[in-house]
């Protein structure tokens, strides 16, 4: 079962990578407010330190589907949906690019 998902496995191109920062960004520019997406990032950063992907997503996920008509949220999904299932070093890539894509939302909701 464990060679499935990691022939399954894409890699993810730094391309990509920063496209779904960017997906992040706009999507949480328009989820919570700034303390929410403190605490969604604490979370977050103590899942990714257990190598949890499974709560990982989960809790990404219900995060992103609580705004069912935000268009960048649904499109951040389907580009998550791309790249699952993913290895130990990709998720810590994917992790890192998605947190720092939700501390970034701030300025741009605030500031464009």
């Amino acid at each position: 079962m464990e060679k499935q998902k990691v022939r399954r496995s894409k890699t993810l191109s730094e391309e990509k990578l920063n496209k779904i920062k960017r997906l992040t960004m706009e999507s949480f520019s328009k989820i919570g407010s700034d303390s929410y997406r403190q605490k969604l990032v604490y979370n977050l950063l103590n899942v990714i330190k257990s190598d949890n992907q499974r709560e990982f997503f989960d809790i990404l996920l219900r995060a992103l589907n609580s705004q069912k008509d935000n268009v960048k949220a649904k499109e951040l999904v389907k580009e998550l949906g791309d790249v699952y299932p993913i290895t130990h070093g990709n998720f810590e890539k994917l992790a890192y690019s998605i947190v720092m894509g939700i501390m970034a939302a701030k300025s741009v909701s605030g500031g464009e």
